[in-house]
């Protein structure tokens, strides 16, 4: 079922799954992502009613304005946003990646109205020092103004579309990628093209100070089940596990999109468990 909620103007798109009587969940997706990533999940997934959002700037949700930025802490606002739509004041989150940080600082701002807070493959987001603040600014101004006027890329089909996310640093696999093409791709008279803000590949113009992130953290007042493809990961949290008493850590051997491949329906287990748990009301 599709969903459209407003969030300052902007129409947020979203798509739900599972029981119209289950547990409120609420779904965030990766950077260049979509909602389509949680379709695996939303095949399995029981005893919840999970609404998966297309973030501000990706799948079919709308852009920010021309001068508009996507830093990380601004789609706390769009939770907020779609709950208060929902009539949800108690919920659950579940966020993938880069969705997992924004529900991870959610959780820290509304600690009273957050159930339990699934995390897939990340945690926090990455932090940078008061003495890098200059610099970042910099680059961030440097980079839009690069990319100012730069035509968005057209592909001759589709297949040569969705190439383009088989590989990089987090590469989609043959699983994972066909539901988030489906939902990011988009035809044009000339061919193809994504329909992500090429905003989003623009560096932040500031970044939390790991003592504003601690601060989040320590906050949370529900219970965290954190899904990692390698534990190894727990180095790029930089010790900010130690600040969240209630986090339970378990490993789920795969890729970065493992909530969509092979490991789906064990992930989907795991998650079904934590979520309807007695004590999660």
């Amino acid at each position: 079922m599709e969903h459209s909620f407003l969030h300052d103007g902007l129409r947020i798109a979203a798509v739900e799954w599972g029981d119209p009587q289950g547990v409120p969940l609420l779904a965030l997706h990766g950077w260049l992502d979509n909602c389509g990533s949680f379709a695996p999940l939303g095949r399995l997934l029981r005893g919840v009613r999970l609404i998966a959002l297309d973030l501000p700037g990706h799948g079919h949700s709308d852009h920010r304005s021309a001068d508009g930025t996507y830093n990380i802490w601004q789609d706390v606002g769009v939770i907020h946003s779609v709950a208060a739509q929902l009539g949800w004041q108690r919920f659950s989150l579940l966020g993938h990646s880069r969705g997992a940080m924004i529900c991870t600082l959610a959780a820290g701002t509304f600690p009273e109205r957050i159930i339990r807070l699934g995390l897939l493959d990340s945690f926090v987001p990455g932090t940078q020092s008061v003495g890098g603040a200059p610099e970042q600014l910099r680059d961030a101004i440097v980079g839009r103004a690069a990319r100012a006027g730069r035509e968005i890329r057209v592909y001759p089909d589709r297949d040569a579309l969705a190439a383009t996310r088989l590989r990089g640093p987090t590469p989609l696999s043959v699983l994972s990628a066909p539901d988030i093409v489906a939902r990011g791709a988009r035809q044009t008279a000339d061919g193809w093209c994504w329909r992500s803000d090429e905003k989003l590949k623009l560096a932040s113009e500031v970044k939390l100070t790991p003592e504003l992130v601690r601060a989040f953290v320590e906050r949370i007042d529900c219970p965290i089940l954190l899904l990692l493809s390698d534990l190894a990961r727990k180095s790029r949290f930089y010790g900010m596990e130690a600040h969240a008493p209630a986090l339970a850590i378990a490993e789920v051997p795969g890729g970065h999109h493992f909530h969509m491949e092979e490991p789906a329906p064990e992930v989907a287990e795991r998650l079904a468990a934590f979520f309807t748990a007695r004590d999660s009301g």
